[in-house]
């Protein structure tokens, strides 16, 4: 009795220094049909993934939280990390150390109703997120935040093969967003290396459907992205649709349904050099 009552309070306290953590994640499988050959993998997103995060109340206003995000990625790394951080927050804003979303990626979830999914916005995808960085973020004042991100130096180690990750040094980043009454625009910046990149995004919800637009200035190129989701109760249609002086262009229309709060199905067709069809089914916990 002895032994039960002292291992039950030992799981007790196990479980206690371990209560404000949480566990949340990602499953997605999708048919990818692409010409003639028709592939089962991962969703567009590249790999199933899970998060560990942490808080805890400084006292005096101020927040301590740290998160780290696992992807199973399937390939010669099966495991990577990425969006992995530890920082601050209080009445100045927050900071936060590690390997982050940029304020580039926020923008273009503006711009582009797909963003992550693969969507039409014809930015580098490795400027949407920086690693070994350290990012700034204002409190919202009358809508309006601030963003500032910029690389630092660290140890060497084996980069993931990743295409969302900029493992560089040298990107300096920042954004000023403004949101209000379902309007969102933002302004962002992005040097690494002597190419700049800048884009301009906009969005507003009417209720009945969204509509979204982005300007992209990248390293003297430019591209105009516009988009629309139009929700139909569980069924919500997007679009978006892009095009660059090149006369390169990008279409793509997704399809999802929510088969619950926590798992949808969806269907995405894009159009580029060649017309890609994606059929997957998505499980967030």
């Amino acid at each position: 009795m002895k032994k039960t009552l002292v291992a039950v309070a030992a799981l007790a306290a196990f479980s206690g220094a371990y209560a404000q953590a949480t566990i949340s994640g990602v499953i997605d499988y999708a048919i990818t049909v692409d010409g003639t050959a028709s592939t089962l993998g991962f969703g567009p997103n590249g790999g199933n993934e899970f998060t560990v995060a942490s808080s805890e109340d400084l006292g005096n206003g101020l927040k301590a939280s740290g998160a780290v995000t696992v992807i199973a990625t399937g390939g010669d790394v099966p495991f990577q990390t990425y969006n992995s951080f530890i920082g601050v927050d209080g009445g100045f804003g927050s900071i936060k150390l590690g390997s982050q979303w940029s304020p580039m990626f926020f923008a273009s979830t503006i711009s582009d109703p797909l963003a992550r999914w693969g969507g039409a916005n014809l930015a580098n995808p490795a400027q949407l997120q920086n690693d070994k960085s350290l990012t700034y973020t204002s409190p919202a004042i009358a809508g309006v935040t601030v963003q500032i991100q910029q690389q630092l130096g660290g140890a060497d180690y084996e980069a993931p093969a990743s295409a969302w990750l900029n493992t560089g040094v040298e990107a300096t980043t920042y954004s000023i967003t403004y949101s209000n009454s379902g309007f969102n625009a933002a302004y962002a910046t992005n040097s690494d290396a002597g190419v700049d990149t800048t884009l301009i995004a906009a969005s507003y919800d009417f209720g009945m459907a969204s509509i979204h637009y982005g300007n992209l200035t990248n390293d003297g190129d430019k591209s105009n992205t516009i988009g629309v989701v139009v929700p139909f109760g569980a069924l919500a249609v997007k679009l978006s649709a892009s095009s660059n002086d090149a006369d390169e262009s990008n279409t793509s229309l997704q399809l999802t349904y929510a088969l619950g709060k926590k798992t949808m199905a969806y269907l995405t067709q894009a159009n580029a050099a060649t017309t890609t069809t994606t059929v997957g089914l998505k499980h967030a916990f």
